[in-house]
């Protein structure tokens, strides 16, 4: 059984689909445990980079009848597939939008964790129909990654800033690192405040500030 990082791990927990696809899989680990739990069926995994590809299709080995590997930009070479659920972690908000705008087949959920573009990426699942079942915020070897689900609903969902910042989990799930996370980013934009002398920042400080006293920090 292979071992996840924590991010990966909640991914994982997230996954409720037969057939899924993991876009940019790099070395294949999440596939590989998802498979070894029986969580899945099948599972396509690509990536734009055949060398990443082919260290995940030599990690899956053992699964040959249970995924496909491709080798493509985004979900490019998706064409004709179906798929239940879209897992894309471990790249640029913007990257990620451009792979779903730029899709050839409809997926009804997405799994994301970009790097930055963060707020950005939800706007867009949302102005696309798309609800965000779960988000939260944690910390894993030093760095904080935000993970949220997206599923397909017939009407728009509206979000306001601090609940697309904090997401619909953050406040309840003992797994979160929300606190560590709400103290980090009031630091830093102190610390950019009083070095740049920038304003604009007192709108997000403000937010942060009231996630602190609602956590009693």
């Amino acid at each position: 059984m292979s071992k996840l990082s924590k991010r990966l791990s909640i991914i994982a927990d997230l996954v409720d689909s037969n057939t899924i696809c993991d876009v940019g899989c790099d070395h294949g680990k999440l596939v590989k445990y998802l498979l070894d739990e029986k969580k899945i069926k099948f599972a396509y995994v690509s990536d734009i980079s055949m060398q990443s590809l082919k260290k995940a299709i030599n990690l899956l080995a053992n699964h040959e009848s249970n995924f496909e590997a491709i080798c493509c930009d985004g979900l490019k070479g998706y064409k004709d597939k179906l798929i239940d659920e879209c897992v894309i972690s471990g790249m640029g908000g913007e990257q990620i939008i451009d792979i779903i705008k730029s899709s050839p087949i409809s997926i009804q959920k997405f799994i994301l964790s970009p790097q930055h573009n963060i707020i950005k990426t939800k706007k867009f699942m949302l102005e696309n129909n798309y609800n965000i079942t779960f988000d939260i915020i944690i910390k894993d070897k030093n760095k904080f990654y935000n993970v949220f689900k997206c599923e397909k609903t017939q009407n728009k969902v509206k979000l306001n800033e601090y609940q697309l910042i904090f997401g619909k989990d953050n406040f309840t799930n003992l797994i979160s690192d929300i606190d560590e996370y709400v103290i980090f980013e009031l630091n830093k934009l102190y610390a950019i405040k009083h070095q740049t002398k920038n304003s604009d920042l007192n709108y997000k400080i403000d937010i942060f500030e009231k996630a602190k006293k609602e956590r009693k920090l």
